[in-house]
């Protein structure tokens, strides 16, 4: 007996896979457990089902008539293309809503593989410990386990960021291409390799190269000397840099290029990054709330331990700043860009959370590796273990932490039980579907209306959808009509707007959050009642 226990535990020493493979294990659980209820928490879910089941019919979908004033129907694209490639077969093995839900379990489960495995890279010890912690943040695993391309375009940027450390520039080319046919924030790449080449500055002229530091002040003071030794290494370095700029860069265009929305993806690209994503007329239109400011306050508390780590690594990195490496500084340029990125919009939670544990990680580990060996570590070892502390300390820390996961985890899962039922809006889109003519348009009361009612209802034509922005872009004029319409606000040419101006043949009203602009549809004579349940209601245009 005891020579198979020791058989077995010599075996699992020396395995290195079973650690990734428990990671995997206890995240899958984890997420099942938040994605059991039979609901999506975010709209765009729905579209995103809708697309893997076209592809899956049907091929690239590459025209998007759906959406009829909006600059999708001209410029569309599929810019998560290789998500829904990926979703396909879950879609079809599998009920597709359930497919979805399954195969974003699966997703998520494998960027905390890949976060375990970046760290390991780093030679950061204890990396399982601060994988637990990421996988123990709020805030953190609400977004990842949204059915979106999140988890995958994560996936991407870390090992990317592996290939970009290592210097593997085929990789790094392969890799960047593709993540633009990943996902629309692939300029992500490109920005990471710009803080990476910032992050040498500080050595470039730290203390440790005095001789090219004296000739950097001697360059502005006595400007009529040419400091060669700096010039070259100067030049050295521009060189060196340009070398993965240039690969990530040539693999983000030929990634452009050769996609199989080319042009098209060009004036997209424009939309979708520079005026949502830059300009974002948050103030000026009802955008998605991903795109509002995250509370400081809510922040801290949705990733508190995350939060604690971050500011654990700053202090260490702080007083230990003269053994800290171009990682760890390049790491900490992230977190804090991203952290910026945050309080300007939440949705980059999903970056600032994993960089700030990766960089406070990495930073403890430099630390602990400097003071290993010291004498009054021995001492206080000593005492602690003669004191009885470290056991003490130890549960008191597994208990209060467990207690503050738990209730993280039971928070989000609330969050999603709360979201949007399968079958929501599902009879009054069917209703349509039965009772319209093909490509009839619907006036619809919100743009958040379109990915349920695309879900189940491609035989009709809608007003806006995915993002008001893009109706925004189309017609300037036209939203104005559709925003005072909708909100009640111009009951005089509601009937001229809707019928002349948006080409409609009926108008649906999500009852939820138009219950003005549905009071006022049921006393006009222009309108006829035909469908109502407790969700919505339907009007013919007379």
């Amino acid at each position: 007996m005891n020579t198979t226990r020791r058989q077995i535990k010599d075996c699992l020493n020396k395995s290195t896979l079973l650690p990734y493979f428990v990671i995997f294990g206890i995240s899958f659980l984890a997420f099942l457990l938040l994605q059991s209820a039979p609901t999506f928490p975010d709209p765009d879910s729905f579209y995103h089902v809708k697309i893997a089941e076209l592809m899956a019919q049907q091929g690239i979908v590459k025209d998007f008539p759906w959406t009829q004033y909006s600059v999708l129907k001209d410029f569309y694209i599929d810019h998560h293309f290789l998500y829904h490639v990926a979703l396909i077969p879950f879609v079809k093995l599998l009920p597709p809503m359930l497919g979805v839900k399954l195969a974003t379990v699966f997703f998520a489960g494998m960027f905390m593989v890949t976060f375990f495995w970046f760290l390991k890279k780093l030679d950061v010890r204890y990396a399982s410990m601060y994988t637990y912690i990421l996988l123990g943040t709020n805030a953190f695993i609400f977004r990842l386990n949204l059915a979106k391309a999140q988890s995958l375009a994560l996936i991407f940027l870390f090992i990317g960021i592996y290939f970009l450390l290592e210097k593997k520039y085929v990789y790094l080319f392969l890799l960047s291409f593709f993540y633009v046919w990943l996902y629309g924030g692939w300029p992500l790449m490109l920005f990471v390799a710009m803080a990476y080449s910032l992050a040498e500055i500080p050595f470039f002229f730290s203390l440790k190269k005095p001789k090219i530091r004296t000739e950097f002040y001697k360059f502005w003071r006595f400007f009529s000397l040419c400091p060669g030794t700096f010039v070259r290494k100067l030049s050295n370095k521009i060189k060196k840099d340009a070398a993965y700029l240039f690969v990530i860069t040539f693999g983000l265009v030929a990634g452009i290029i050769l996609s199989p929305y080319f042009p098209k993806n060009i004036d997209f690209y424009w939309q979708q990054i520079f005026q949502i994503a830059i300009v974002n007329y948050k103030e000026t239109i009802g955008v998605g709330g991903e795109w509002y400011a995250y509370n400081p306050i809510h922040l801290i508390a949705h990733s508190r331990f995350a939060f604690l780590l971050f500011v654990a690594g700053i202090t260490f990195f702080i007083f230990n700043v003269k053994n800290q490496t171009r990682k760890t500084v390049f790491l900490f340029l992230l977190s804090f860009i991203f952290l910026f990125l945050t309080y300007r919009s939440r949705r980059n939670a999903e970056y600032f959370i994993p960089f700030s544990v990766a960089f406070s990680a990495l930073s403890i580990d430099i630390f602990l590796k400097r003071i290993q060996g010291q004498e009054f570590l021995k001492e206080l070892r000593e005492f602690v273990l003669k004191k009885k502390l470290i056991v003490c300390t130890l549960f008191f820390i597994f208990g209060a932490g467990m207690y503050f996961v738990v209730a993280d985890i039971q928070s989000v899962k609330k969050a999603y039980n709360s979201g949007f039922d399968f079958t929501y809006l599902k009879d009054s889109s069917e209703w349509l579907l039965k009772n319209s003519e093909k490509n009839d348009i619907v006036f619809t009361s919100d743009w958040d209306d379109f990915t349920f009612l695309f879900k189940n209802n491609t035989h009709n034509y809608y007003i806006v959808g995915l993002d008001p922005t893009f109706m925004y872009a189309y017609d300037r004029d036209l939203y104005t009509k559709w925003e005072r319409v909708t909100m009640a606000r111009d009951t005089r040419n509601m009937y001229s707007i809707i019928k002349d101006d948006f080409k409609a043949k009926f108008v649906f009203v999500s009852l939820s959050k138009h219950l003005d602009f549905d009071k006022l549809l049921l006393v006009n004579n222009h309108f006829k009642e035909v469908y109502r349940d407790t969700e919505a209601s339907i009007y013919q245009i007379l």
